[in-house]
């Protein structure tokens, strides 16, 4: 093992035969500069995916699943945006490359400064979770006022009927089934009127005309045969 003079030898010797390039302060600084940049940008692209993660399930509705037992759970993971939260890992995997790279994380493990991005990702996510920044455009979106981002805001609200959800207005309730409408001026699939039986137990006097509701269960000959309900507030 080589002792730390031995190390200065081995270093000065390799700068006296050209072995290590020589560099201005102005080139280190700019390098700083720009790592610096790449690392908020990063930062920033992780904390904006991981927030709108939070902010899908719980806007969409998706998380009321949860609540229907197995079937729901399966409708759950089928519906959980993991495309975003892919890519706010792929931001933090490579921030976590970048810190490692270019800072004295060298004296930390590997797994502690990706548990050290990790962290600071989803609490920086939380953070704007609790703000009205995703709100807001997804509020854009719905009048067309929002470019790039408008088509993944704008599917946050809609009924998802290749999966077995559905959103929309009760528009009648009779004695064994009530009806919904669902329409966003979008003119897309998702837009419908369904009929809905609600699974045994269910209380259709809990129900009014007007309400919003979210559905899952299964379209059979034109009739979704509900195995969970769920009346949604006016903001949701």
């Amino acid at each position: 093992m080589l002792k730390e003079p031995d190390i200065q030898k081995s270093v000065l010797d390799k700068i006296r035969a050209g072995g290590v390039p020589m560099h201005s302060r102005t080139y280190f600084i700019l390098r700083t500069v720009l790592v610096g940049l790449a690392g908020a940008v990063l930062l920033a692209g992780a904390f904006f995916a991981l927030s709108f993660v939070f902010f899908s399930i719980h806007e969409s509705g998706v998380r009321f699943l949860l609540e229907f037992g197995e079937q729901g759970l399966t409708a759950f993971i089928t519906l959980f945006p993991w495309t975003s939260l892919l890519v706010s890992l792929a931001f933090l995997v490579i921030l976590e490359l970048l810190v490692r790279q270019f800072t004295s994380a060298y004296r930390f493990s590997l797994l502690r400064i990706f548990l050290w991005v990790l962290v600071i990702g989803v609490a920086g996510g939380t953070l704007i979770g609790f703000t009205p920044f995703h709100a807001s455009l997804l509020s854009a979106a719905d009048n067309d006022r929002l470019p790039v981002l408008g088509p993944l805001y704008e599917q946050v609200h809609d009924s998802h009927i290749d999966r077995g959800v559905y959103r929309g207005n009760v528009v009648s309730v009779a004695e064994s089934y009530f009806i919904i409408s669902h329409n966003d001026t979008d003119r897309d699939s998702d837009e419908g009127v369904w009929n809905v039986v609600p699974p045994e137990g269910f209380d259709l006097g809990t129900l009014s005309v007007g309400n919003k509701v979210y559905v899952a269960g299964r379209l059979k000959h034109g009739v979704v045969y509900a195995y969970g309900i769920r009346p949604l507030s006016g903001d949701e």
